[in-house]
């Protein structure tokens, strides 16, 4: 452990600056602590951060910058299998998806926007490649 010249002096700066890097160690070994992981598509216009621990996923928060994408639509998240849930119809920038599962390793998750056209039908933002997928394991 290496400390600067201004650091040595206080002896509590010292102490501090110790036990905050002994405790690093035992709280990121400790099981249940959630990690995240996050990917964005399309110049950042759509971003997908997962939280979670390892294959497990606790929530995905989906994101779009609505200076681009400021119209009624919904998110939606997708993931292995026929794994899928879609957000509210609105023109929410962003939404948290409560997942709360497992998933085998290597598993992609995914977050789309649909946007509401004028006739009532959607089209998703992006075409086939707009969307912005983590993996798993987190962390």
């Amino acid at each position: 452990m290496r400390f600067t010249g201004r650091a040595a002096r206080g002896g509590v700066a010292v102490a501090a600056a110790t036990a905050l890097v002994l405790a690093a160690p035992a709280a990121a070994s400790t099981s249940g602590v959630t990690a995240r992981e996050g990917a964005c598509a399309m110049g950042q216009t759509l971003c997908n951060t997962t939280y979670g621990t390892g294959n497990s996923v606790k929530q995905i928060v989906a994101w779009r910058n609505t200076n681009v994408t400021a119209e009624i639509g919904f998110f939606e998240i997708f993931g292995p299998g026929t794994y899928k849930v879609t957000g509210p119809t609105n023109r929410e920038q962003d939404h948290t998806f409560q997942v709360n599962a497992s998933f085998p390793r290597g598993s992609l998750l995914c977050v789309t926007f649909w946007g509401k056209n004028a006739n009532g039908s959607f089209t998703k933002y992006g075409g086939k490649n707009g969307n912005a997928c983590t993996s798993t394991p987190i962390g």
